[in-house]
């Protein structure tokens, strides 16, 4: 349905960036209402500071008030990045001067919202929810980065099934684990909330269409996996958490980006060693009640384990999630070193937890 109404949601010159897989969603905007608008095709990589040249040249060179971008969550990235960087030239001066200092940069606001081209994001992929997120991941040299400022949403999300039917059903199930963790980590790492309730039903609902999803699919459901990844962002079950309590994020971030592998691939491996330290006290780690209690909720029809580790590594296992594994004791130490230096110390995102409780969740998840 896109090509029939992206139309009404741009607004002077429009830009298409599409990921270079896609050619055939690619044609059929093309054919609608994007007939006739500049094209860049990216490759879905990591975005790097190559990478936002290329998209930033291209919204310059074509003068665009409105970037539509079709793709995962890496393409989307590129899109919101060089949208900012193109109406604040200085914002590359500022990653450069502060790129060293911690994992997450907060970007200064662009002065002059009215430079910054229009995003439209229409996502290929279902987890990352970078249609709807205030954040965007940029590799640099020393690392990749977590850029975060609230001119990084998406201006217009727009989910189509039709964009999702490509999509391996088994990347379908891992966007959802991506969902399912967005919400687990940061409820089990953060205190009470009034709005505990949403975060289970969520859980819970995110669980079920999994379950559905891996006996059976349908567009239906694909588009509903979109629905429920984007509302992990834009719903209420992450209202008033502290925004840094998915404490696997930080470790599995690291564990990436030095072994190239996908994030989910670096995650998937991690969760039950972590939820393991919580359930035994560790509380840097996370809460056990509250990990419990969510656990509970989402395993609401005891599909799994009771106990959350157990029933977490059950999960992973019958979604057939891809699994980092076989790491050497030198990746082990490289990636708890710079968990701590680019997230841990004073900083709040692995307070508490030091390389030595790191190495250990990491012996435990690769080796």
């Amino acid at each position: 349905m896109s090509p029939k109404y992206v139309g009404s949601l741009t607004r002077g010159r429009v830009g298409l960036v599409v990921d270079a897989a896609l050619a055939a969603h690619q044609s059929t905007l093309l054919e609608g209402d994007l007939r006739g608008v500049a094209v860049l095709a990216l490759d879905a990589v990591p975005v790097n500071v190559v990478t936002l040249r290329e998209v930033v040249g291209f919204i310059q060179e074509h003068r665009l008030d409105t970037v539509v971008a079709l793709g995962g969550g890496s393409i989307m990235d590129a899109a919101k990045l060089a949208a900012m960087f193109s109406a604040d030239p200085s914002l590359a001066i500022f990653v450069e001067r502060h790129v060293k200092r911690s994992g997450l940069l907060v970007l200064p606001p662009v002065p002059y919202t009215s430079k910054r081209p229009k995003t439209v994001l229409l996502p290929s992929t279902v987890g990352t929810g970078a249609e709807a997120s205030a954040v965007a991941c940029l590799d640099t040299v020393v690392g990749r980065r977590l850029l975060a400022s609230p001119q990084l949403a998406g201006d217009v999300a727009v989910l189509d099934a039709g964009h999702l039917a490509t999509l391996p059903r088994s990347l379908v199930l891992e966007g959802l684990l991506e969902a399912f963790l967005r919400v687990a980590g940061t409820m089990a790492g953060s205190t009470a909330s009034m709005f505990d309730d949403d975060g289970h039903h969520l859980l819970a609902r995110i669980v079920r269409l999994g379950e559905q999803l891996r006996k059976e699919d349908s567009p239906e459901d694909r588009l509903l996996a979109a629905r429920l990844s984007m509302e992990t962002h834009t719903g209420w079950s992450l209202t008033g958490r502290n925004p840094y309590g998915a404490k696997h994020w930080y470790v599995a971030n690291e564990l990436a980006y030095l072994t190239g592998a996908r994030k989910m691939a670096a995650t998937a491996p991690l969760i039950a060693p972590i939820w393991e330290e919580i359930e035994r006290g560790n509380f840097p780690w996370g809460d056990a009640d509250r990990l419990r209690r969510l656990w509970s909720a989402a395993n609401s029809e005891e599909a799994f384990d009771v106990r959350p580790s157990k029933g977490i590594a059950e999960l992973i296992h019958q979604w057939d999630i891809p699994r980092l594994s076989g790491c050497s004791e030198g990746t082990i130490k490289d990636a708890s070193t710079a968990a701590v230096r680019n997230w841990g110390g004073v900083l709040p995102m692995l307070r508490g937890i030091g390389a030595v409780q790191i190495q250990h969740v990491l012996r435990a998840a690769l080796t």
